[in-house]
């Protein structure tokens, strides 16, 4: 998807392939800012399974088909036919806008929709990149308001310079923008709820504007200092288990020798992303390879699978989601 603030990294990097309509339509490659891996939208606009007897399906179709054995039958109960997880790519090269995104509860009231809690593992990052997540010290909503229309809200914005592997659990209502050259691997809620607060300025000129949706936002923002030691994981210790919420379970395994698992554990899709290297990945009845930039969905009813590692600096990410109870009502779609 072509971005404002996008690159050519995801191309490079990962060989991700602009669509022939992309292309023909002028889309510039040079600005791409999102690559969706695995989305689903309704039945017109679904992630398309690229191997094996059920290639060219979309997840719409294969979900409707297998029901709780492709996603696990309680969180079928919860989200139905929706996939309940939105996995992308993203490359900021110019500056991502100021934003924050309402959580379910709101986004349902106001949207009909998810909210959108969503996690960032930095793949690559630039020496100047920044990350700007969450307050600096406690605000209110009328200094932060006052700081969106003026321009300086940078300066109550918490600031990081981002390292590869750096990990960042963006909790619905928190306060976030990016720029100057990131690769992100993003999990986050099938929404696309996104409240844009403040657009470096753009939207002071009619032929860069953007929609601002400040005053419909001001309610959704955490004004509270940015809770670090909760929310954030830097890459010297990103290791195993690095998100655990309602939402979704985020680890991260550096692949150094097989990793063995089997989908009982998880009642649940296991999603894995592989940032970095390739490797083999085998169940009873065959195997695949996969490599950097590569997306795979293991059913729920998948069983035994193994992955070993097929070069030196091989990584993944492993994403599921907890048993849902009672409590997460809010969730059923």
């Amino acid at each position: 998807m072509e971005k404002r603030w996008g690159g050519n990294a995801l191309l490079k990097r990962f060989n991700k392939q602009a669509a022939a309509s992309q292309k023909e339509a002028g889309v510039n490659l040079e600005s791409i800012g999102e690559s969706f891996e695995l989305y689903e939208f309704g039945e017109d606009y679904s992630s398309l399974i690229t191997n094996g007897f059920l290639k060219d399906n979309s997840i719409s179709d294969v979900l409707e088909t297998y029901l709780g054995d492709l996603v696990g039958d309680n969180i079928f109960d919860f989200f139905g036919t929706q996939f309940p997880l939105l996995v992308k790519y993203l490359n900021v090269e110019g500056r991502l806008s100021v934003q924050v995104h309402p959580n379910d509860q709101v986004a349902a009231e106001r949207y009909d929709c998810l909210g959108k809690n969503e996690f960032w593992y930095v793949v690559d990052a630039k020496p100047d990149a920044r990350i700007y997540m969450g307050l600096s010290r406690d605000s209110s909503a009328s200094e932060f308001y006052s700081k969106c229309k003026d321009g300086t809200i940078t300066d109550i914005l918490n600031v990081y310079h981002p390292k590869p592997g750096d990990c960042f659990y963006i909790k619905a209502g928190t306060v976030h923008a990016a720029e100057g050259g990131i690769v992100i691997a993003e999990i986050q809620e099938n929404s696309d709820a996104t409240l844009r607060l403040y657009d470096w300025g753009f939207e002071n000129n009619p032929a860069t504007r953007r929609a601002i949706h400040l005053d419909e936002a001001i309610d959704c923002i955490d004004y509270e200092k940015y809770k670090a030691a909760e929310l954030y994981r830097p890459a010297a210790v990103a290791r195993g288990v690095v998100c655990d919420c309602q939402w979704f379970t985020i680890s991260v395994i550096p692949l150094k020798e097989k990793y063995a698992a089997d989908s009982d554990d998880f009642n649940s899709f296991v999603l894995y992303m592989c940032t970095a290297g390739s490797a083999t990945l085998s169940w009873e009845s065959g195997s695949e390879e996969i490599t950097a930039g590569d997306t795979v969905l293991i059913p729920a009813t998948m069983g035994a699978y193994s992955f070993t590692p097929k070069s030196e600096g091989t990584s993944l990410m492993e994403t599921h989601i907890r048993q849902l109870t009672e409590e997460d009502t809010y969730l059923r779609r």
